[in-house]
């Protein structure tokens, strides 16, 4: 975990890559990070999520994944997916904390449009939070960094709304929005003259500029069966924007996700 490196050349290697890459991905498209939420949640508890969402953004093609969640010491210990972290409450309604987790790579064979492009390795990101909530009402703010050299940074805007909020289900909805610098846009949509080259589908290179690449809009139902065991399910729909939106790599702007899945409570 020290090297990102040594980790990358592991995942590189055939289709356990492709999977933890995809994994990584519904940790942040399908699952985010909710510190807030898990620390009003009493004991621990430990589950698993089927989940459905793109091979990668922008893919027209889908697959069906696992997806574990963790969550200690009320949420103070968390870990969704291939993210996890570390929350501390400052005020009852304000918290902060750190991040870390999987950066998913792509592999140039996912799609037709990306053969030639080369492929780009899985990496580690590190990065910190900060979450409000007040009653039914919460918003959040996550900065993440990749340690991969030139990969660049993502920040994510979230706010999110309890529709209902009883003993036994929990009904919320939510909406994000990620903002990319540069060397991330250009890394995820952007093609540069070499690849241009060596692309089968005779792409032209392609600089994307800064600016909100993602937005999403997502629907939670978590539901108690009794005080062990609790149901969940998610759907989502999620649209690209700007540069990102206007790659020649992107298949598809606009796409579905969703999830069904249960959790044991301790």
């Amino acid at each position: 975990m020290h090297d990102y490196r040594s980790v990358a050349a592991v995942f590189k290697r055939g289709r356990a890559r492709r999977w933890l890459g995809a994994l990584a991905v519904i940790a942040s498209a399908c699952l985010p990070y909710s510190p807030a939420l898990a620390q009003s949640s009493p004991g621990n508890s430990v589950g698993i999520n089927v989940t459905a969402l793109p091979d990668y953004e922008g893919s027209k093609s889908y697959r069906v994944l696992p997806l574990p969640t963790l969550s200690l010491s009320k949420g103070a210990i968390f870990v969704q997916g291939f993210t996890g972290g570390i929350a501390y409450p400052l005020w009852p309604s304000v918290a902060v904390g750190l991040l870390i987790g999987v950066q998913p790579g792509r592999n140039q064979d996912d799609a037709a449009v990306l053969n030639g492009t080369g492929d780009i390795p899985t990496s580690l990101d590190f990065g910190a939070f900060a979450r409000w909530h007040y009653g039914p009402a919460s918003a959040g703010l996550r900065f993440l960094q990749s340690a991969h050299a030139g990969y660049g940074n993502r920040v994510t805007l979230s706010a999110s709304y309890a529709l209902v909020q009883k003993p036994v289900d929990r009904v919320s909805v939510s909406a994000d929005a990620v903002w990319s610098n540069g060397p991330s846009q250009q890394t995820w949509f952007g093609i540069d003259s070499e690849q241009a080259a060596s692309s089968t589908a005779g792409l032209s290179p392609y600089h994307p500029s800064a600016g909100f690449s993602r937005a999403d809009l997502k629907v939670d139902w978590d539901h108690r069966l009794n005080q062990q065991w609790s149901l969940q399910s998610a759907f989502g729909v999620g649209s690209l924007l700007g540069d990102a939106a206007n790659s020649p790599i992107v298949e598809r702007r606009a796409a579905v996700f969703g999830s069904v899945g249960a959790a044991y409570h301790f």
